[in-house]
């Protein structure tokens, strides 16, 4: 039996809030510095190294959970369901596993941020995708004065078996969110004139 875990989510209460933030996560990793000076005590959280690391696993385990906010949402009422089913086709509804499943098969990105969330939660995996690599770069300069930056980035080098699969992970949670957005829109789910207010004229 499962129980309704909302008065434990620290206040998010709708799929849109989830995906608000989604893109507030994004937002703070563009809002990190490309390089950073290594050797010196960081001027603040967003000069720590790794931090863009960070924020990239946060941003991907919730791209990952719109996945379970959608199956409640569209359990909870038959007309959504009916919605989804016409949007994707034939969803498995019957569980959440088999939800996910679905996902997972019908949108790479999906796939990604399970492979992600699922390898930094358990760093020794019994059945990993073996079509799905992602690596971290990390490039050293060392400055004339002495100093040095480093800057590091996260690329999927393999989502699959398709001809566009090698992309930064950024790149994909970006082009995620706005897949999410778009299906939440075309399903008809309720909240995002609440949480996605319009800008003032």
């Amino acid at each position: 039996m499962t129980v309704n875990a909302s008065d434990r989510t620290l206040g998010l209460i709708n799929i849109w809030q989830v995906l608000r933030k989604l893109y507030w996560e994004l937002w703070l990793i563009k809002s990190m510095p490309d390089k950073l000076h290594t050797g010196v005590k960081p001027k603040d959280v967003l000069h720590v190294q790794d931090a863009g690391l960070y924020a990239t696993v946060n941003a991907a385990s919730t791209a990952l959970a719109l996945v379970d906010w959608l199956y409640h949402t569209v359990r909870e009422d038959q007309a959504l369901e009916r919605k989804l089913k016409h949007a994707l086709g034939d969803v498995d509804t019957s569980s959440d596993k088999s939800f996910l499943e679905f996902f997972r098969k019908k949108n790479p990105s999906i796939n990604a941020c399970h492979q992600i969330c699922n390898a930094n939660k358990h760093l020794y995996l019994k059945k990993p995708d073996p079509k799905f690599k992602v690596m971290v770069f990390e490039l050293v300069m060392e400055r004339p004065d002495g100093t040095t930056e480093i800057s590091s980035s996260a690329q999927i080098m393999r989502n699959g078996d398709g001809p566009c699969t090698v992309m930064s992970v950024y790149e994909m949670l970006n082009s995620l969110a706005d897949w999410w957005e778009s299906l939440l829109s075309d399903v008809g789910v309720s909240g995002r004139e609440q949480f996605f207010p319009q800008p003032a004229p």
